[in-house]
């Protein structure tokens, strides 16, 4: 016969809150570039015994799903601060992968550092947030279509905007036309899977949208100062290492 008087030990409640304080002034650390703060904060949490009363020292799995878990919170408000969703999602998911395949307490929360890491660096490259939430639709349509035949017209006409309105808009807030921020943006795409794809050059260049890898090669060397085989050769750019 099984009792029904089996006792579970709780967390204590106040140990939920501390955790909630710990994320959300992580975030803002991070969302305010302060490496140094948050990787204090960070160190801090962690040496503190509370904390694994609720994420349970002994196992692992617990601990590396509450680091993404943190991991995909800082994701989602890196994008809220400008940083396009391809590029905050395509680091999100490489941590996902390195924390997966951590073996030790030790190498889930190191790569946890780097996460921050990562995140800030993002944050860093760019020089305005998107305020504008015309804008930043446009923008995430734009990650979303970079292998179709993308043009102003059409990017106004899904954000419901006037072809000359978004163009002035678009420009006020990035600092950049239309015809520039989508040439920026495939670079950025072709950098990632030139570091993290065994795909070809050529299908790499036809997956963002170039009709040709000589065009593609072309505008690479033209927005880098260097081949694309030369960067996927030795690894320029180490924002695009995982």
């Amino acid at each position: 016969m099984i009792s029904n008087n089996l006792f579970y030990p709780k967390p204590n409640r106040d140990d939920f809150y501390n955790i909630y304080e710990f994320e959300i002034d992580l975030i803002k650390e991070v969302s305010n570039g302060n490496l140094q703060k948050a990787l204090k904060l960070y160190d801090e949490f962690f040496s503190r015994k509370f904390i694994y009363n609720v994420i349970d020292d002994n196992s692992l799995e617990y601990i590396k799903s509450y680091i993404i878990s943190i991991s995909l919170l800082i994701c989602h408000n890196v994008i809220r601060k400008g940083v396009s969703a391809y590029s905050a999602k395509a680091k999100y998911h490489a941590f996902l992968n390195l924390i997966e395949k951590s073996t030790t307490k030790e190498d889930i929360l190191n790569t946890g550092k780097q996460l921050i890491h990562g995140y800030i660096r993002q944050l860093i490259k760019i020089s305005n947030p998107i305020d504008n939430i015309y804008i930043r639709k446009a923008v995430d349509y734009i990650q979303d279509n970079l292998g179709e035949d993308l043009t102003l017209s059409m990017t106004a006409d899904h954000i419901g905007l006037s072809k000359c309105y978004f163009c002035t808009q678009f420009k006020k807030e990035l600092n950049m036309s239309f015809t520039e921020y989508l040439a920026y943006a495939r670079i950025e795409k072709s950098k990632y899977l030139l570091c993290n794809s065994d795909k070809s050059i050529l299908d790499i260049a036809i997956s963002i949208g170039f009709n040709s890898q000589s065009y593609f090669s072309a505008q690479f060397k033209k927005y880098t100062g260097v081949s694309p085989k030369e960067f996927r050769n030795k690894r320029f750019d180490s924002d695009y290492l995982f």
